[in-house]
């Protein structure tokens, strides 16, 4: 009996690691696939729309599922200070590589935004915690869905991807994952062919339809105001990406096997590690290879695509733990001197 609760343990531990590296694979695939359609490959913007779709939600939704109000002082200020510090990183990196960087101490276009996001869901998790979940979910899904008419809310603060990824979050926290592993593994063999399905119907429409649906891709960052082309229909454009982000979500989750997978479940433990440092890697890459050349065949586009994939296993490994693992270990086990023996 103890041999199975071990099982079960590393199962569940498996589960979701595989699933961040594959969410993590998909935002390097993207911002990669972000970065190569200015030079040409115009082609690889389905790809895009498929993956901006989920990435980020996901990662936000498995953030609430593990999300625990013990420390979350400190663990808030880890966010603050590491987005801080990654905001500078980037700055100099782009500043270093491209000859060119922009900075906003308080305004963030950039990936930072998501440790930002983090601080703030931290704090709101404890904030928030005395009221029926039901309500704050319902509450701030409506205001999700009209943030984006309120072109005040931008990237001031991270407050307008905070306001619409808020839901995805507080969804996780509603969540007992343990209940919930228990449900995928026992419904999993008949929800596996239909989420497959799901997944490449919305991949094919993404590819064969990208004109009539390229109005959503705006929508899925999170950060931008309802475009014109809405007609003031904004937040019903709202509603339907979200019904596609929760139901592709939902596909991933019944996809992802349960067992270990060789290498990518035990590299998903460092996935921030790879938020951290890909974009530089990106920059350097960008900066040493033609790319405009090179995408302008289809196989260099699949070339870049798997340099993309190669990147995202090297920066899993443990050496690239810094500098993230510092802060956090500096700000979780620091003690005043009143504390301290």
């Amino acid at each position: 009996m103890k041999s199975n609760n071990l099982i079960e343990k590393k199962e569940r531990i498996w589960y979701w690691d595989s699933i961040k590296f594959l969410m993590m694979l998909a935002v390097v695939i993207g911002h990669f696939a972000e970065s190569m359609i200015p030079l040409g490959a115009s082609d690889i913007a389905s790809l895009k729309l498929f993956i901006y779709a989920f990435h980020m939600p996901m990662f936000i939704f498995i953030f609430g599922i593990f999300y625990s109000e013990k420390n979350y002082k400190r663990k808030a200020l880890f966010f603050l200070v590491a987005g801080y510090f990654f905001k500078i990183f980037s700055y100099c990196s782009s500043l270093i590589i491209n000859g060119r960087g922009r900075f906003g101490i308080f305004y963030d276009a950039g990936i930072t935004w998501f440790l930002f996001v983090m601080m703030w869901y931290t704090l709101l998790g404890a904030a928030l915690k005395k009221y029926d979940k039901r309500i704050v979910l319902a509450v701030s899904f409506v205001i999700s869905l009209f943030t984006g008419y309120f072109r005040e809310i931008d990237d001031f603060l991270c407050l307008s991807r905070m306001f619409v990824f808020f839901p995805y979050f507080w969804l996780g926290t509603m969540i007992n994952r343990n209940e919930f592993l228990e449900k995928v593994k026992k419904y999993r063999r008949y929800l596996w062919l239909p989420a497959v399905c799901v997944l490449l119907g919305w991949l094919a429409l993404c590819y064969f339809k990208y004109d009539d649906l390229e109005i959503l891709s705006h929508l899925f960052s999170g950060r931008n105001p309802f475009s014109e082309e809405t007609n003031g229909m904004g937040c019903l454009y709202r509603l339907l990406t979200s019904a596609i982000t929760l139901l592709i979500g939902a596909a991933i989750l019944a996809v992802v096997p349960i067992k270990k997978i060789p290498a990518i479940s035990y590299l998903g433990r460092n996935t921030l590690n790879v938020y951290f440092w890909h974009y530089t890697f990106l920059y350097i890459i960008f900066r040493v290879l033609n790319v405009k050349k090179i995408v302008g065949e289809q196989e260099g586009v699949l070339l870049m695509i798997a340099i993309a994939v190669v990147l995202t296993f090297i920066l899993s490994l443990d050496i690239f733990n810094f500098p993230l693992k510092n802060i956090s270990k500096f700000i979780m086990s620091y003690k005043k001197k009143s504390e301290r023996v």
